[in-house]
């Protein structure tokens, strides 16, 4: 008699914890809300790993070679400056440097990508091997308010900036006007970059155009970028790879990507880029190393998103998975009449939240596909198995069997589509609404 009371109590202020849908809904955002902690957890599992596989990568690649950057061949020409000192009562003389860039300058290239392996972990190299063509007008001192005299010819360098030296697989030779010169390393032109090699130049002829060309074979990591030094600069590059990510400051004015590699074109005018085609280190103070690089482009070999990122993106979802399976449960519970205990919800949930635990671990080792599959199929069998437990129809947990493996699909269609992921999932979302108001159009919320 006493506990008829308390409930009937209970049942006037609006609180019933066995017949109220209202209170299950509460327990049910409690236990979705409990469920955010492992997803916490999961992610910061995933940038921890994400973190050390950056580590591996970048201690494989240092001892490989580093991304590269290309610039040149720069040529430069020290003239001197004759001042007279009152003070002194005589004539000092300073030398500066002139710099000339490429009237034409091709690039064709090849780069074959190789993976390197740190314990688990594969990073991506590359081994390239580039013919660089072109050509120099005569150096027009004239221009530069310069006499001929003071010009030191004999001291004139081709200066080649090179990201990582280390990448040089050979002695770089240069064909300048029929003569074959071999360069040396050192660079001390700090605008261009603060690595590179260098050959010194021979006897100049007073010809109208000097060509030039080199055969530079080249390891690296990660990416490959060029300065256009040109007045024209054009670049094109083939590769097997098939995933290629264009980056810089231009992208290719055509390409080609299959799946057996990827073909680009580029095309850049000087007009294009923030700096001229010749100046002094006395005219040109804005000629500097970051002038100069903002005009870098090229390509990168690495995957627009990794198994980490797309292992970061998928556990995103994991709440929105976990609400609509706990709202299949509960619709359950109102159609059928039966009671699902907030236990078996926090059961599954775990189940659910385990499944990203689970493609993390595999992914590392089985690539993402495969992994998520894997994955997917152990949730979707083990929760199928304990739902016999407590629903009483077979086609019950059949169905809430499908519904995981729907919104598993849904998701892995979400991550393959990158670039509509958004559209497409707001599309899916409104359409479950929708069905999900659809299904509920005719129950009474207020029914004991």
């Amino acid at each position: 008699m006493e506990k008829e009371k308390q409930e009937n109590l209970l049942d006037k202020i609006g609180i019933s914890f066995h017949r109220k849908l209202s209170f299950k809904l509460f327990i049910i955002g409690f236990l979705v809300i409990l469920l955010l902690i492992p997803k916490v957890m999961i992610l910061s599992l995933i940038n921890e790993r994400s973190t050390n596989a950056s580590e591996a990568t970048h201690e494989a690649m240092s001892k490989w070679s580093d991304a590269q950057t290309v610039t040149g061949p720069v040529l430069t020409i020290p003239y001197q400056e004759k001042v007279y000192n009152e003070d002194k009562g005589k004539v000092e003389v300073f030398i500066h440097e002139a710099t000339f860039l490429p009237k034409q300058m091709n690039i064709t290239g090849t780069i074959k990508p190789e993976k390197l392996y740190r314990s688990i972990f594969d990073v991506i190299v590359y081994q390239s091997e580039l013919q660089i063509d072109g050509s120099f007008d005569f150096p027009d001192f004239a221009d530069l308010n310069i006499p001929a005299e003071n010009v030191l010819w004999d001291q004139a360098q081709l200066l080649l900036s090179i990201g990582d030296l280390r990448g040089i697989n050979e002695a770089v030779r240069i064909k300048w006007s029929e003569k074959e010169l071999t360069f040396s390393p050192g660079l001390n032109h700090k605008s261009i970059g603060d690595r590179g090699i260098s050959v010194q130049l021979p006897e100049w002829t007073n010809r109208e155009s000097y060509a030039f060309n080199l055969k530079l074979g080249l390891k690296g990591s990660e990416s490959i970028l060029f300065t256009p030094v040109g007045e024209e600069t054009t670049v094109q590059l083939t590769s097997t790879w098939n995933d290629p990510g264009f980056i810089g400051n231009f992208l290719p004015t055509d390409r080609s990507i299959t799946q057996d590699g990827f073909e680009a074109n580029w095309s850049v005018l000087h007009f294009n880029r923030n700096f001229p085609q010749q100046w002094t280190d006395k005219t040109s103070s804005t000629v500097n190393y970051t002038a100069f690089h903002q005009s870098d482009f090229g390509v990168q070999l690495v995957s627009m998103a990794n198994h980490y990122q797309k292992n970061t993106r998928s556990a995103k979802y994991s709440i929105l998975i976990i609400l609509i399976i706990f709202i299949v449960f509960f619709m359950y519970e109102v159609f059928s009449k039966q009671r699902i205990h907030p236990f078996q919800y926090i059961m599954v949930g775990s189940a659910l939240t385990l499944f990203y635990l689970l493609l993390l671990s595999f992914s590392e080792h089985l690539g993402f596909d495969m992994a998520y599959l894997i994955s997917a199929a152990a949730v979707i069998v083990l929760v199928f198995l304990y739902s016999r437990t407590f629903m009483a129809k077979f086609k019950s947990s059949v169905g809430v069997a499908l519904a995981i493996a729907a919104c598993f699909g849904f998701v892995f269609i979400l991550l393959q589509l990158e670039s509509f992921a958004l559209l497409a999932g707001s599309i899916g979302l409104f359409i479950l609404l929708a069905l999900l108001m659809y299904t509920t159009r005719k129950v009474n919320w207020y029914k004991e």
